[in-house]
């Protein structure tokens, strides 16, 4: 299913104007479930820069999918090898992955996240944590079978003002 796709690691320049499409599509489901990030033009140019920025430092990494030189999806991920306390071991965070509605169910995802584990099981991460939105059934179903057990539970109230 997944065989035309092509999975690569992107440098800052490689974050252009069709990686922040993908961003703001992600924004937007996002905000459709938590009413938090604005899938704003303005964030979209921000998550650019922040990004960006984090390709440059060495601390993050961004994962591009492509069927047939279309960009499909994306997943960047964080590495924390200079965490302020004494910990057990090193993190590595999921922090956020993406693929083209129209795409889903191919596969895609799978590969993304899979090439996330790889490249951080490769560069000595002991642990790797996600977060994913409760309503997403289909996706926590895809990390459990990766591997990754529900630990804690994040929760949200908002207020009305």
């Amino acid at each position: 299913m997944t065989d035309s796709v092509e999975i690569y690691e992107c440098c800052p320049e490689d974050v252009d104007n069709s990686l922040r499409a993908l961003w703001l599509g992600l924004a937007s489901e996002m905000f459709e479930i938590e009413h938090y990030t604005v899938p704003s033009e303005a964030n979209g140019d921000r998550w650019v820069k922040f990004v960006r920025e984090g390709l440059t430092s060495g601390k993050n990494f961004l994962l591009a999918a492509k069927d047939k030189n279309k960009l499909v999806g994306f997943a960047y991920a964080s590495l924390f090898r200079d965490f302020p306390l004494e910990v057990t071991g090193t993190i590595g965070v999921i922090n956020d992955v993406y693929v083209l509605p129209e795409l889903r169910g191919r596969g895609i995802g799978r590969k993304l996240v899979e090439r996330c584990l790889s490249k951080m099981k490769a560069e000595g991460v002991d642990a790797v944590r996600l977060t994913v939105l409760t309503e997403n059934k289909a996706v926590v179903e895809l990390y459990e079978k990766l591997g990754f057990k529900i630990c804690r539970y994040g929760m949200l109230k908002p207020f009305k003002h």
